[in-house]
């Protein structure tokens, strides 16, 4: 069941990033539609200050009719361009409602959930880095870390915006780059030792900026940011309302 859901979460992805080219195409064609008609208005006020001054009666009466024949075409133009607005606001809405759907989709394969223990994501708990101890608490904080990887991901991808610290998910091996680091580096979300425990701690700053980021494309902003889980929630229940706002 998880694989199916999974499969149908990658689709939509895809969904989503087709959507967005279309919708970027379509930006493009307005702008430049846009773009002819100023150039057809500025011909339209440089044609009639040329006729202003000119004392030929002949060349004036062209120069009328080529007012007209401009001011015909950026009517049609116009009628052209409104239709492109139309057609871009029905992109956005749809694209709106793909963006929900990934996210339903990311929320029911990848849950959250507060229990007894605390927030849980699939039923793995995600502890601070100084309260692990013992490698099944390791596995189990690495585990639910690379779950957070792919919603992350998954969710910047759909939005269209690259994130800050950009994850690569592999599952309990999951790492989170630093591309303001020089050369870019890669941070465990995973500790083999208690040596990586600082790295670890590092890595975790970095994905909960991360979703501090996506958050703030929708207003939100006043978080805590170490609460991972909520906010990751929260995240996807953003995107899901987004599309009722459309």
């Amino acid at each position: 069941m998880a694989a199916h859901e999974a499969k149908q979460s990658v689709e939509r992805a895809r969904q989503v990033l087709r959507l967005r080219h279309e919708l970027e195409q379509q930006r493009l064609r307005i702008e430049e539609r846009r773009r002819l008609v100023e150039q057809q208005a500025r011909r339209v006020e440089e044609a009639s200050g040329m006729s202003e001054g000119s004392d030929n009666q002949t060349a004036a009466a062209h120069k009328r009719e080529d007012e007209q024949d401009i001011v015909q075409r950026i009517k049609r133009l116009a009628v052209t361009l409104r239709q492109d607005r139309i057609i871009l606001e029905d992109l956005r809405a749809m694209l709106a409602r793909q963006r929900a759907q990934v996210a339903s989709v990311l929320a029911f394969v990848y849950p959250v959930e507060l229990g007894d223990d605390g927030w849980t994501i699939c039923g793995l708990r995600l502890v601070h880095a100084d309260d692990i101890h013992g490698w099944l608490a390791s596995e189990e904080t690495a585990a639910a870390l690379g779950m957070v990887a792919v919603v992350v991901d998954y969710v910047a991808q759909s939005m269209g915006v690259p994130a800050r610290y950009p994850v690569i998910p592999r599952g309990s091996r999951s790492v989170v780059v630093n591309p303001g680091s020089t050369p870019a580096q890669t941070a465990p979300l995973f500790m083999l030792r208690a040596g990586d425990r600082s790295r670890l701690r590092a890595a975790i700053r970095l994905v909960a900026t991360d979703i501090e980021q996506l958050l703030g494309m929708f207003g939100i902003d006043d978080i805590d940011r170490h609460q991972i889980l909520p906010n990751l929630t929260q995240l996807l229940l953003a995107i899901e309302n987004s599309s009722f706002a459309q």
